[in-house]
């Protein structure tokens, strides 16, 4: 059902919502809050983006070492095994690059969550919030940020590693305008290696494997402790896209956003 102002000023539920039931031994204790909804903040498009680079990570990772160093003997037997894996490291290239178009198409399509305005901080509490993240981080801060979307920390750091992206991209479609020399890629990447090295471009994109890597654990051991003390389905929100959202936290900006979305954006 569509949400309209009532359901978002008046409470509920009247009495709290019990997230976690707790137990004698006090390890899992109740978090109780007010009233609260499950609002739709991952958009399907964002989501399949978020998977499709994990996977795509995962199989460029594993072909790109293979081509930096072949690891599986057997050689002999299978004289084309090398042409495979870079056949399938470019595939899965190809793959990266368009969900990563798809994600920039977001920057400027998707919902007020996805938006390069959430992403990029231009405003001072957004500063101002990174430090209480940090906090949080540092155990300094006993609870999280809790946003309905990316806390400014999360989201300057996906603006990072989506730079790294692009840069990855560019040194991958060098090397293999390189090998295959195409017109349009020539045209628009041709120059790159007048000015860096080819070998230094392979290294780059080689680095940058290691880079997304080691993104990608820190990503999921953050997620795992800003959940566990959130006790809100964050880690769920990434499969069917809602999160459980206190009503007394949405902002302004948030309310509306929520008043002007699909009937799919509540769920009671």
């Amino acid at each position: 059902m569509t949400p309209n102002a009532e359901h978002l000023s008046t409470p509920l539920d009247s009495g709290a919502i019990d997230l976690a039931g707790g137990n004698a031994s006090g390890k899992h204790p109740r978090m109780r809050m007010g009233p609260a909804i499950a609002v739709y903040v991952w958009q399907y498009p964002l989501r399949l983006v978020h998977w499709g680079l994990v996977l795509s990570i995962a199989v460029l990772s594993v072909t790109g070492y293979y081509i930096h160093n072949p690891f599986i003997v057997g050689q002999l037997q299978h004289p084309f095994m090398m042409g495979w894996f870079r056949f399938v490291h470019m595939a899965f290239g190809m793959a990266f690059l368009g969900f990563f178009l798809l994600r920039c198409y977001l920057f400027f399509a998707g919902d007020r969550w996805t938006r390069w305005q959430a992403m990029v901080p231009l405003k001072k509490s957004q500063w101002k919030e990174m430090i209480e993240v940090m906090k949080f981080y540092a155990f300094i801060r006993p609870t999280p940020v809790s946003k309905v979307g990316h806390n400014a920390m999360a989201a300057a750091s996906y603006i990072g590693i989506y730079t790294l992206v692009l840069v990855e991209i560019v040194t991958g479609l060098v090397m293999y305008n390189w090998l295959r020399p195409t017109p349009l890629l020539a045209f628009l990447l041709g120059w790159i290696p007048h000015w860096i090295n080819i070998q230094n471009l392979r290294l780059i994109h080689y680095c940058l494997m290691f880079v997304f890597i080691a993104f990608g654990i820190l990503h999921v051991h953050l997620c795992l402790i800003v959940s566990s003390a959130e006790k809100r389905g964050l880690l769920d929100s990434i499969f069917t896209g809602y999160k459980i959202v206190p009503v007394d936290e949405l902002g302004e900006d948030d309310r509306k956003a929520i008043e002007a979305a699909p009937g799919k954006r509540v769920r009671h």
